[in-house]
C-alpha cells in the first residue's frame, strides 16, 4: 500500500526589522534610570541672582544727611556738657567715643537705606567728617556762651547788655569762633575726628555684607 510522501518544508529564516511586513521607523522608547540632563527654556541658563541686597542711593544720601546733622548736634551737646565753664577760661574734654558713634549712625543708614554700594560709603565717610567738625565747632560756640553767662553772673551784668548766644557766636562770630578752635585743638582732637569716618565705612561695610 502506497503512501503520499510529502517533502518537508525548510525553515524559513527570520525576517529583520525594517524589511517587509515590518513598519520602519519606530520612534525609541524612552530610557528610564540614566542620568537626565538638565533642560532650560530657550537652552539658555537661568540668570544669576543680584549680588548684595538693591537700595535707594537717593533716599540714603537724604538720610545720612539728616543722621549727621544730628549726630552733629549731640556731638555739640556732649562737649559743652562736659566741659569746665566756671574757670578763669573754659577747659574742654575730648571723648574718642562720641566721633565713633556719630560715624556709625551715619554708616548704619547709609547700609540700610542705601544696600550695598561702595561709593555710598565714602558719602556716608565725608558725611560722618562733616559732622564731628561741626559738632566741634558749635560745642565750642556753646562753650564760649555758657562761658560768658557764667562771668556774667559772677561780675554782674555791667549794661544789661545782651549776651551772645552759641548760634551768635556760630553764624555772626565764625572766623574767629574757628581760629579759637584751631588754637585750642591737638593732635588727639584730629585723631578723635579721624575715628568717625572711619566707623561710617567699618559699619555700612560690615552691614552691607549681611
Amino acid at each position: 500500500m502506497s503512501q503520499n510522501w510529502q517533502q518537508p518544508q525548510q525553515p524559513q529564516p527570520p525576517q529583520q526589522p525594517g524589511g517587509y511586513g515590518y513598519p520602519q521607523g519606530q520612534p525609541q522608547q524612552p530610557q528610564f534610570g540614566g542620568p537626565q540632563q538638565p533642560q532650560f527654556a530657550g537652552g539658555f541658563p537661568p540668570p544669576a541672582p543680584p549680588v548684595g541686597r538693591p537700595g535707594n542711593p537717593a533716599l540714603a544720601v537724604l538720610a545720612a544727611v539728616v543722621a549727621a546733622f544730628v549726630g552733629g548736634l549731640l556731638y555739640a551737646f556732649l562737649l559743652s556738657a562736659f566741659a569746665d565753664t566756671d574757670g578763669q577760661e573754659p577747659k574742654v574734654t575730648q571723648f574718642a567715643y562720641a566721633g565713633v558713634v556719630v560715624g556709625a549712625l551715619v554708616g548704619f543708614v547709609i547700609a540700610k537705606l542705601g544696600g550695598r554700594n561702595p561709593a555710598l560709603w565714602v558719602v556716608g565717610a565725608v558725611l560722618a567728617l562733616a559732622a564731628v567738625w561741626f559738632g566741634e565747632l558749635y560745642g565750642y560756640a556753646m562753650i564760649a556762651s555758657d562761658y560768658v553767662s557764667n562771668l556774667a553772673d559772677k561780675y554782674g551784668n555791667v549794661g544789661n547788655v545782651d549776651l551772645p548766644t552759641a548760634n551768635d557766636y556760630f553764624f555772626d562770630h565764625f572766623s574767629d569762633l574757628f581760629d579759637g578752635w584751631k588754637e585750642d585743638s591737638d593732635a588727639l582732637t584730629y585723631i578723635f575726628m579721624a575715628l568717625s569716618p572711619v566707623a561710617a565705612v567699618s559699619t555700612a561695610y560690615r552691614l552691607s555684607n549681611r
